[in-house]
């Protein structure tokens, strides 16, 4: 008992602290193509102390709508994903970016749309999922929200689970694409991040 009280009050003290975690956001200019940008959050991975923080905060908010399962969206999103299911004590599935399912892959797999890259599609193991499931998703930058929106829609319409909060680093949104996902809530550690480049978009 004495040891998760002393984690708990480290946790909390910890998370007082004004981090800015924008410190530890790279945005890519110009990639993957002219014109567009891509935020890479590999330093704040990297760094054992904002990892944990950034770990803490989003998965603090998670733990009242108790969630058994993560949904990471890979890549960034499915080791942020891990780390939030491990405090969670709940399960993790990851939303993988793959070419081809090798012809003897036995397990049922959901395709979903992947704008990133024409030659990849998610893919989602959709006996991952149990009928009442209650789910979180992880990603790490959300612009349009079109790929988490199709989780979603996926985990809800078709496989009978709930998602019951989205959790990112950089939320982008605009309040058009944020009432397109509806509930439930985004928790995120960025809010709009603004560059010359990076502008939320209906």
């Amino acid at each position: 008992m004495s040891d998760i009280i002393c984690r708990l009050f480290w946790e909390k003290t910890m998370t007082e602290e004004d981090t800015n975690f924008r410190d530890y956001v790279d945005v890519i200019i110009d990639w993957p193509e002219p014109g567009k940008a891509v935020c890479d959050i590999s330093r704040l991975l990297e760094h054992p102390t904002i990892f944990h923080e950034a770990v803490v905060a989003l998965a603090r908010p998670l733990v009242e709508l108790q969630p058994n399962k993560v949904l990471g969206i890979e890549q960034r999103g499915l080791a942020l994903g891990s780390a939030i299911a491990y405090y969670l004590g709940c399960g993790i599935v990851p939303a993988r970016s793959i070419a081809y399912v090798p012809d003897d892959y036995k397990r049922p797999v959901e395709f979903l749309p992947s704008s990133m890259f024409a030659d990849r599609r998610l893919a989602l193991v959709s006996e991952s999922i149990d009928e009442g499931d209650r789910v979180a998703i992880v990603d790490d930058w959300l612009v349009q929200g079109t790929t988490v929106l199709a989780v979603k829609r996926l985990l809800e319409e078709k496989l009978g689970a709930t998602v019951v909060g989205i959790s990112c680093v950089i939320n982008n949104l605009s309040d058009t694409r944020l009432k397109l996902l509806g509930r439930p809530e985004v928790f995120e550690l960025i809010r709009n991040l603004k560059t010359d480049i990076l502008t939320p978009v209906d």
